[in-house]
């Protein structure tokens, strides 16, 4: 469907480098790496169809694009955390512009979703809110102050805690996939959740390389006697490391592994020049119900900036068969 839009799409042979240097010089300041021109990498080794736009007038803006499609020849198209610009006018007409173009294209998308609706300015859109695909609210913990001023800004229990796993002998190292899938099941089954598919977290390994200014993923584990306690999956993109998907076990909980886990993590990030650990998403402030309840107690033990981002909304084109997506959605 690229009749679709009038605006050209990037060459991968020549826009690289300059794609990944625009995001990190404007992007938003938690999940920056949504838009790397290799995020787009990993959604197609998934199958998923991504289209990366830029406007290269004053208004400077680029955008990575993805195409979802649904059952019975539906689909709709999601941008996360963008588009991003030189302004805040020029990441609004961009995503003005895809929008008209969209709601025209021949495949009919049911609606146009988007993280970031400060842009959405058009009166005539209807937009709807939506439960937030990427996280909204996260913490930021600042890595430019010293080791013991990190330490100092913890809660207590959670220095107690570090020191705990230490005298225990819990260690950290590289992580296996293998491993952190298995523990990745068995969250899924003690909690009857559903995560990513195995083939998700090695599009990421494999894609997020971290060669030039590319985002670099990884995995790091927590250790005890040969056990696998805890595993986490990083993003580091520019100067932020990102703590993206986390694993644990139900066995040996006394040893507090994830607490030593991240320890390690924050230091290492400091290490490497980073300058924030971005924990990827906390409740936010009076929503005892909110999906991560469970864990923004462990995360703001660690200390940091409770950082606000653009909710998700949908702009609906097609609502009668909206209406039917969101309750098969709700109750399926």
């Amino acid at each position: 469907n690229d009749r679709c839009y009038s605006m050209k799409q990037s060459s991968k042979k020549t826009s690289v480098s300059d794609w990944n240097a625009f995001v990190l010089a404007h992007g938003p300041r938690s999940g920056a790496f949504l838009q790397s021109w290799e995020w787009g990498d990993v959604l197609e080794a998934e199958g998923v169809c991504v289209r990366r736009y830029a406007r290269d007038d004053v208004r400077r803006a680029q955008v990575l694009v993805i195409e979802k499609r649904l059952p019975m020849g539906q689909g709709y198209v999601y941008i996360p955390r963008g588009p991003i610009g030189t302004t805040a006018d020029a990441e609004a007409q961009m995503l003005e512009r895809l929008v008209d173009q969209t709601k025209t294209c021949q495949s009919r998308p049911i609606f146009f979703r988007v993280d970031a609706p400060r842009n959405i300015q058009h009166t005539t859109y209807d937009v709807r809110d939506v439960p937030d695909i990427q996280p909204s609210t996260t913490l930021i913990t600042d890595l430019t102050t010293d080791v013991d001023t990190l330490l100092a800004a913890m809660h207590t229990k959670t220095r107690y805690n570090i020191r705990l796993a230490q005298k225990h002998g819990v260690a950290v190292e590289a992580g296996s996939l293998e491993a952190f899938v298995s523990l990745t099941d068995a969250t899924e089954k003690r909690h009857d959740i559903s995560l990513h598919a195995r083939s998700h977290f090695e599009a990421m390994l494999n894609h997020l390389h971290g060669r030039g200014d590319a985002p670099r993923a990884f995995l790091t584990h927590a250790v005890h006697q040969g056990d696998v306690l805890a595993s986490a999956l990083c993003v580091d993109f520019g100067t932020t490391r990102t703590y993206l998907h986390g694993a644990s076990s139900d066995t040996k909980k006394s040893l507090m592994a994830p607490y030593v886990l991240h320890w390690h993590l924050i230091q290492d990030a400091k290490r490497h020049g980073m300058t924030a650990y971005d924990w990827w998403g906390i409740a936010p402030e009076g929503q005892l119900r909110h999906r991560l309840v469970g864990v923004t107690r462990f995360k703001r033990g660690f200390g940091g900036e409770v950082v606000e981002m653009p909710r998700t909304q949908d702009i609906v084109f097609r609502p009668w068969i909206y209406r039917t997506y969101r309750l098969m959605r709700e109750y399926g």
